[in-house]
């Protein structure tokens, strides 16, 4: 086994909390990552991890040595990317975490035209609701649509993203367009779960943040869903601007209380510090700033 083998192997069972989840980012099998670990361990003639039946924790000495690997490795993958960035054009996976709904509505096109921009570098985007354990679960980086006060992360912005009330015109033509954020405590509305607190929808109400609680006609946990059943007239929704753009260009969905919008307005690229920022990374991440200039200071 290579030394540096062993410890990029070590490093990913710390981060991965497991050998089952390191295994599977790392392509190999857990057989093999256990063996990776317990050579390494041989070697250097010290015990790494706790191995329990229930849970895996780093002894003190596993922890001083994880941090070092760290750095090393660090070092190492710049030094390979400075050389092979001097002899080519960028290569290896980029692995990017990002919210369903805006991955899908506007995120995959970006990264479609990346890859075409670079075709030496493979793309893994995972697109899920919650929010991923960046380092943990080996990504290179997260868009998101709202920063996290985490001083472990770098947010930089790349776009204005709202959230929007809206409803169809049938529907406001049926029950009525309500007149205040506080009427809708009486009107049909689509919750969605995600946004928290659940069934608490945020305002600003003569310059003050202001919370409505809202009578939930339905609930979801999703920004796609919550756009259909607006969509279709069964209520009041607090949409993801990307879901219901086209809808409300066409008038197949009216915005409510703009003057009284609280939710974030921005997407967010967020990738760890004390990493090397590779240029792949790099590129992507400035590839955004450009794509999304056009929304940074949405009109909406």
């Amino acid at each position: 086994m290579d030394t540096i083998d062993g410890m990029r192997v070590f490093a990913a069972v710390i981060e991965a909390g497991g050998f089952s989840a390191a295994a599977r980012r790392l392509g190999m099998s857990k057989a093999l990552t256990s063996k990776y670990v317990a050579q390494l361990e041989e070697r250097l003639g010290a015990r790494l991890i706790n191995r329990t039946t229930r849970r895996l924790n780093a002894t003190e000495v596993g922890t001083a040595y994880y941090d070092r690997c760290i750095r090393i490795l660090g070092e190492i993958d710049e030094l390979e990317e400075a050389v092979a960035n001097q002899h080519g054009a960028p290569r290896g996976l980029l692995r990017v975490a990002a919210a369903r709904a805006f991955g899908e509505d506007m995120l995959v096109d970006a990264v479609a035209d990346f890859m075409t921009a670079f075709p030496d570098i493979t793309v893994e985007l995972m697109l899920d609701e919650r929010q991923v354990d960046i380092v943990g679960e080996g990504f290179d980086m997260a868009v998101r649509l709202a920063a996290l006060e985490d001083s472990a992360m770098i947010a930089r912005r790349i776009a204005a993203y709202p959230f929007v009330v809206c409803a169809s015109p049938e529907f406001l033509s049926r029950a009525g367009t309500p007149s205040t954020p506080q009427a809708l405590s009486r009107a049909d509305c689509i919750v969605n779960a995600a946004i928290s607190p659940t069934g608490q929808w945020q305002f600003v109400l003569n310059g003050e943040p202001a919370s409505v609680t809202v009578r939930a006609r339905a609930t979801v946990n999703t920004a796609r869903a919550t756009a259909t059943l607006v969509r279709r007239g069964l209520g009041i929704g607090v949409c993801l601007y990307s879901t219901v753009r086209e809808d409300l260009a066409a008038g197949r969905v009216v915005r409510l209380f703009k003057e009284n919008e609280a939710y974030d307005r921005s997407v967010y690229a967020l990738y760890p510090h004390g990493r090397h920022l590779s240029a792949k990374v790099r590129l992507f991440v400035d590839h955004l700033v450009e794509t999304f200039r056009g929304y940074r200071d949405l009109p909406v």
